[in-house]
């Protein structure tokens, strides 16, 4: 998998949330919190979040109680979780390493895997590689969370171009997306090239995602061939949105068996 630049790395947050420090919704973490409740064969004390970047999910586990781990293959990214989790006091144990590589046995009640990670796998083949070290990770009747956006539901991003200001009062970020879609492969490319200046000092930075999208089909049927069970799947984080025919999420909750 693509290791995230410094640069990129520490415009992050800025790039895809607009903010400089991102975290769940309430609403995201209601759901978390709901699943763990209602949705897990068994009590979740011990978590992993795979692909944790900057720490948008693991800092609030974190500090919810839970014996929280956190991986990702991006070192740039993992010390600025640190930095976090040192400024709200909170504990985690990071681990610089690809998906792909994990190599736990039994160890966790819970993992999720959220914002689309588990798509920087561009063929079939490393996707059901690594979904069996997902499972074989977790406790018996332990659960998987994981989350791809659902790019399907919106369409006409897939071949525009769109561009903005972000930043705050000691960073502008004058910034251009482009999407293209490749439909015979299903991989997405998103550029961004983006003027920053910060202080006295400028400087330009280009950074290129690419992103294999999944239907809901393929990717229930990858779980089911990695051995989870009881796979549920929900559109939202919103449990009570009454249209659940389309949504810009698709997330996927499996057990293994």
């Amino acid at each position: 998998m693509k290791v995230y630049e410094r640069d990129f790395a520490t415009l992050y947050d800025f790039l895809v949330y607009n903010c400089e420090e991102a975290k769940a919704s309430e609403i995201e973490l209601g759901f978390i919190n709901w699943v763990f409740d209602n949705a897990c064969p068994r009590k979740v004390r011990r978590i992993l979040d795979i692909g944790c970047g900057n720490g948008r999910f693991l800092i609030p586990l974190a500090r919810k109680g839970y014996e929280a781990f956190g991986l990702d293959n991006s070192g740039d990214m993992l010390e600025e979780c640190d930095r976090r989790l040192h400024k709200y006091n909170l504990r985690a144990d990071l681990i610089k390493e690809d998906l792909e590589e994990l190599n736990f046995n039994k160890e966790f009640d819970a993992l999720i895997c959220m914002d689309s990670v588990i798509c920087y796998l561009l063929d079939t083949t490393r996707i059901i590689k690594a979904l069996p070290r997902f499972r074989r990770a977790l406790h018996p009747k332990g659960l998987l969370i994981l989350e791809n956006w659902n790019f399907f539901h919106q369409w006409e991003l897939l071949e525009k171009t769109l561009s903005g200001v972000r930043g705050n009062d000691r960073i502008r970020i004058e910034y251009q997306n482009r999407y293209r879609y490749e439909s015979f492969t299903s991989i997405l490319h998103i550029e961004t090239m983006a003027n920053v200046q910060e202080g006295k000092g400028s400087y330009k930075l280009y950074h290129e995602e690419i992103l294999r999208l999944m239907t809901v089909g393929e990717m229930e049927m990858y779980l089911r061939e990695a051995g989870f069970a009881q796979v549920s799947i929900y559109p939202s984080f919103n449990r009570s949105e009454a249209d659940n025919s389309s949504g810009e999420h698709m997330i996927f909750l499996a057990v293994r068996s």
